[in-house]
């Protein structure tokens, strides 16, 4: 009995000694799973990382190809204008000479714009104001006499209302040439001051000098028997003309001879028109 109950012993604690071993390899396993569980999620991250970057060397990959062909295209537009640049400065020296006689006759034909009067061709407000001034200031300098007239067509708005604003046109057109026809000194400025109204600057003219070109401006226009079946004055076109003459002084604006003759221009319309009428100024 004893034997037998040695060997139940023995045999419980193998049996025990062995569930402990594999309880242990068991515990083993396990720590083993969990280390490699926690290296693949590791994995798995390096491995969604390297995933990102890719993508990002790929757009930036395609980016720079994008650039480059940008760049490139930019490069040969660059060339292609360099090539244009050197052509037209090869032909701007080579042809020098006639450019600048081309700009020269542009640069006249610019400044006679500026100054003409679209539709008469004679001098225009810009030219008038410029004249007056200079003059007044040189005449103010040399002490000597200025006379200016302002002229306007009598009943001009009834001669549109008449004939229209075209045969106005000609009729305006035809009265500069013929106003412009009456000076003769290269001074001398005859512009179209507004409207139908004309301007007439006579530097170191007396007043007898002035009212004989204001009276052949009235006989020329008057010559000319445009016809004007709405005038209250004559069944042609007239025109009335105020003159003034003063001695330019510094202190005093050419405004001041404008006025006189405009107070002129009104006595001739108050008189009975067709006529030229003429009012002292400063210095007279």
């Amino acid at each position: 009995m004893e034997a037998e109950n040695h060997k139940l012993v023995t045999n419980e604690e193998l049996f025990l000694s062995n569930v402990k071993r594999l309880e242990q390899e068991i515990k083993k396993l396990e720590s083993e799973n969990a280390q490699l569980q926690n290296q693949l999620a590791t994995k798995a991250i390096y491995e969604d990382q390297l995933l990102q970057t890719n993508h990002c060397l790929q757009n930036e990959i395609i980016n720079r190809q994008q650039t480059e062909t940008a760049l490139r295209l930019l490069l040969e537009e660059l060339i292609s204008e360099k090539n244009d640049l050197e052509l037209i400065l090869d032909t701007t020296i080579s042809h020098s000479d006639t450019i600048e006689a081309i700009l020269y006759d542009k640069t006249l034909s610019l400044a006679r714009e500026a100054s003409i009067d679209g539709l008469t061709q004679i001098p225009n407000r810009r030219a008038f104001d410029f004249r007056l001034a200079n003059e007044w200031q040189r005449l103010a300098r040399e002490k000597a006499p200025m006379s200016l007239l302002l002229c306007d067509v009598d009943f001009f708005k009834r001669y549109n209302d008449r004939y229209g604003h075209s045969g106005g046109d000609t009729c305006l057109k035809a009265v500069a040439k013929e106003i412009e026809s009456c000076i003769r000194r290269p001074a001398d400025l005859a512009a179209r001051y507004g409207g139908e109204e004309f301007g007439v600057i006579l530097p170191n003219t007396q007043k007898e000098g002035a009212i004989h070109i204001a009276e052949q401006i009235c006989q020329a226009v008057a010559s000319l028997r445009i016809p004007h079946e709405s005038s209250y004055v004559n069944d042609h076109v007239t025109i009335s003309v105020g003159v003034a003459t003063t001695l330019p002084e510094y202190p005093i604006s050419p405004k001041t001879l404008i006025e006189t003759a405009d107070k002129g221009l009104y006595l001739a319309k108050n008189q009975g028109r067709d006529r030229a009428v003429f009012t002292c100024g400063t210095g007279q």
